[in-house]
């Protein structure tokens, strides 16, 4: 089962820009996301070698993770166990929208987000429940081999708390830039975080700070 996981979030997009909020709604790259994108892939190819590429089948994934799997030479596998939680009603919408036509909401999601509950959307502890399942599944086909995960900000850290073994109102203590890359090693007692949020192989970075979802 030693497996081991490259984790990635997908590059930026014209919504991260904007601030809009992203679950299962979808915004394309922008030209510095598929550059992101492109400096991770060359990065990736230089310094491991990978032998799976599984990405979510939201665009903005698919298109980060065509991008590695053209570098790296691995046909990426499209999966909804690595979708963004669905925000229901919120998709679209800008920060100051949400706080004004759901303000209890966004309060709670903000200061109690294990017990929010958005309006059509997913909770985290949904989000978690598919990762653990589809990480088990992995561990339990795979062994010893190098995959990558091409997912979205709030699965990241769902991930990362999972394997930290720690409580999910503690989403807002990881933060994950566009295309960062997370490694996890798993060992015969368990997952190991070796990197986090590293976007080292970024040259011009950027930091986006306006959405709801940070």
């Amino acid at each position: 089962m030693a497996n081991t996981f490259y984790i990635v979030r997908h590059g930026q997009t014209n919504w991260n820009i904007l601030g809009k909020t992203q679950g299962h709604g979808n915004s394309d790259l922008t030209a510095k996301g598929i550059e992101q994108a492109e400096e991770l892939a060359k990065s990736m190819s230089e310094n491991y070698n990978i032998d799976y590429i599984f990405s979510s089948d939201l665009g903005r994934a698919v298109q980060t993770a065509e991008i590695l799997g053209n570098s790296l030479n691995i046909e990426v596998e499209k999966t909804e166990a690595l979708r963004e939680m669905g925000f229901g009603k919120w998709e679209g919408l800008l920060i100051d929208e949400i706080k004004s036509e759901y303000a209890d909401i966004y309060t709670s999601w903000r200061n109690e987000p294990h017990l929010a509950q958005i309006p059509e959307g997913e909770t985290l502890y949904i989000i978690k429940e598919r990762v653990d399942k589809f990480i088990d599944e992995l561990n339990k086909k795979f062994n010893n081999k190098h995959i990558v995960f091409v997912t979205h900000s709030v699965t990241v850290r769902v991930m990362l708390l999972s394997f930290l073994n720690s409580g999910m109102e503690n989403i807002y203590r990881i933060k994950q830039d566009n295309t960062a890359l997370n490694i996890v090693e798993f060992r015969n007692y368990g997952p190991v975080v070796i990197k986090m949020n590293d976007t080292t192989h970024i040259k011009n970075n950027e930091k986006i700070n306006n959405s709801a979802l940070e």
